[in-house]
């Protein structure tokens, strides 16, 4: 009985760290998200940036995280930390998702609304009703992105492990002690949380997608929020500066753990790939459901969400016995990492013309490319995007328990003993990686999903 009290309050403190972290990503991604679709200058600063962030693992952010918020406020600083590391995990597919929405909001409308709105009616009557879809169905995404990294949150580990209250750290420190019926409990009691959570919440969200309060709020909002976010990031960037002078680095040390990262990415890109197809494949077939049958959609939705809001830690010890190497790898990548395409794309449903391939009997190949991907395209690019990115940071959880060689296991191993040197590198590796694919790949479907949108 006492083991299932614990559990429920250390929940509701996960949850309070995770309601705080929700609410600032969407603040941040109104702010950014409206920036980029108005000014071209804004999104070829931005959306590179953003790329990169939302690639970096959570483990990339602890240094910086714990030097920043345990030196400004020593007593709350662990605390303050864990929350950014939960919106790390949290706002770049917010940040997308409210992005992609106006990317392909009809010009008419926008038109419209400069010739008889003033700016706070055109957000409140356009701007905000036109991305609340996107926004609900990823802010759902990012709840169960960030507990499914959030022993990683709660258990800040950096050479020496901070443990603060929650269900992640309360099940991880039962496995550690071998009390097994408290941490049995504390994953049921995570489980049916998260049931209840998306059965009576998330649900009616998507269902009846109710309008934001507080329009003039959001207004000012978006008006100055930008340069709040742009403020934000230079004193970031000063403050990383001014830790890694601090650190023991060493330029030989770096380059040789450079090298060694780069020829880890290798595996690593490869599993990566791999989740990237079978996402698409099955984001598509999802959606496919769907529009056979939209009172599929509840079922699918919560089913996927739940899954996918699982830790490792909790998966596991039920998975090892079973299975290992690279099929573990995957399993433990898929929930979370799929997520964002299966979701995403499960979004787009509505925009299907049904009554088309009906009235013209299109099925087969000729009615998945010309009347499916088509209309599905704007949200397969936001959530293969940020399946990319979460496919990335959930190597460097994947990796360590399956035991295999990675960038990931690379970067936790760093993590686990200190080395800011291997750290800093492997975030270095991966953000080449990141700015790369965007160029080659990413900012070319977002411009051809704006065009068919």
């Amino acid at each position: 009985m006492e083991s299932l009290v614990v559990s429920f309050l250390a929940l509701l403190a996960t949850y309070a760290r995770m309601a705080l972290g929700l609410v600032v990503s969407i603040a941040v991604a109104y702010a950014l998200g409206y920036a980029m679709a108005k000014s071209r200058r804004a999104e070829a600063v931005l959306l590179p940036f953003l790329d990169v962030m939302q690639s970096v693992p959570i483990l990339g952010f602890f240094p910086v995280a714990l030097f920043v918020f345990v030196s400004f406020f020593p007593r709350i600083g662990a605390e303050l930390a864990a929350v950014f590391l939960i919106f790390t995990s949290m706002a770049w597919n917010i940040i997308f998702g409210v992005y992609q929405a106006l990317k392909t909001l009809p010009r008419e409308y926008l038109e419209m609304a400069r010739l008889y709105l003033n700016e706070r009616l055109e957000i409140a009557h356009v701007v905000i009703p036109f991305t609340l879809r996107s926004l609900y169905y990823n802010a759902a995404i990012s709840w169960a992105n960030a507990f499914f990294f959030i022993t990683a949150s709660e258990v800040i580990t950096l050479g020496t492990e901070i443990h603060l209250f929650g269900i992640g750290s309360l099940v991880v420190k039962a496995f550690e002690d071998g009390d097994l019926a408290t941490a049995y409990v504390g994953i049921a009691v995570a489980l049916l949380g998260n049931v209840a959570l998306y059965a009576l919440v998330w649900r009616r969200v998507l269902t009846r997608l109710p309008q934001l309060p507080f329009v003039d709020l959001w207004r000012v909002w978006m008006k100055y929020g930008a340069y709040v976010v742009y403020a934000a990031i230079l004193l970031l960037a000063y403050l990383f500066a001014e830790y890694v002078a601090t650190a023991p680095l060493s330029a030989g040390d770096f380059a040789a753990a450079v090298a060694e990262s780069t020829y880890l990415s290798l595996f690593s890109l490869a599993r990566v790939l791999a989740v990237i197809l079978i996402s698409a494949a099955v984001g598509l077939a999802t959606t496919a459901l769907v529009v056979e049958k939209p009172s599929r959609e509840v079922a699918v939705f919560l089913a996927v969400a739940v899954l996918s809001s699982i830790p490792p830690v909790f998966l596991y010890p039920l998975l090892a016995a079973f299975i290992k190497g690279e099929i573990l790898v995957l399993v433990l990548l898929l929930p979370a990492a799929a997520l964002y395409t299966v979701i995403n794309t499960l979004a787009a449903w509505r925009d299907v013309p049904r009554d088309l391939a009906k009235a013209y009997q299109i099925s087969g190949w000729l009615y998945l490319w010309h009347i499916l991907i088509p209309a599905a395209l704007p949200y397969i690019a936001t959530g293969l995007l940020t399946t990319w990115g979460g496919a990335w940071n959930g190597l460097v959880v994947a990796e360590p328990f399956a035991d295999v060689s990675g960038l990931g296991s690379y970067m936790a191993h760093a993590a686990g003993r200190g080395d800011v040197n291997a750290l800093f590198a492997s975030v270095a590796v991966m953000t080449a990686i990141v700015v790369a694919t965007n160029r080659l790949l990413w900012r070319r479907l977002y411009r051809l999903a704006s065009q068919w949108a």
